[in-house]
């Protein structure tokens, strides 16, 4: 079964954009299954290849009913940083997506979260392999750095 996010980790990636309107039915009926129940909550579970802006509407209602809240500015990257962990290493995302994912992130933030020290480094490792320093490192020695990285969290 896929992992999908907690609440509190599906308002942390909202903020950036990192979850995508798509993943919002699958996330409910997880949500179903751990216990949570809103009249919202089951038609969002439900819902199947329904108009995105009807679906965005079920969201809002069912973070409405269940009383979840936005998450503080400082509390957002743990959160993501678990889930993007937690999803790498069930087969979930790849590495490229982590990596994509922290800088999509920083990006969103304007960098101005200083405590994201992964994505941070994850950004170091993207701009590597996006830019054209002379002398480059190839992407294979590059790619083999983020793997070293996200592995030294297991």
């Amino acid at each position: 079964m896929k992992l999908q996010p907690t609440p509190a980790q599906a308002m942390a990636l909202l903020t950036p954009g990192l979850l995508d309107v798509s993943e919002f039915p699958d996330i409910a009926a997880q949500w179903l299954a751990d216990g949570m129940d809103s009249a919202n909550l089951r038609m969002l579970a439900g819902a199947d290849n329904e108009d995105p802006n009807d679906i965005r509407d079920l969201w809002t209602a069912t973070l409405k009913d269940l009383e979840i809240q936005a998450i503080p500015f400082e509390m957002r990257w743990p959160q993501i940083w678990t889930y993007e962990l937690a999803t790498w290493k069930a087969g979930q995302r790849t590495r490229g997506q982590v990596l994509r994912d922290a800088v999509q992130y920083l990006r969103a933030v304007d960098y101005a979260d200083r405590d994201a020290e992964e994505a941070y480094a994850l950004w170091q490792l993207w701009d590597e392999l996006t830019s054209n320093y002379i002398p480059p490192r190839t992407e294979a020695e590059i790619w083999a750095d983020v793997d070293r990285y996200l592995h030294s969290f297991d």
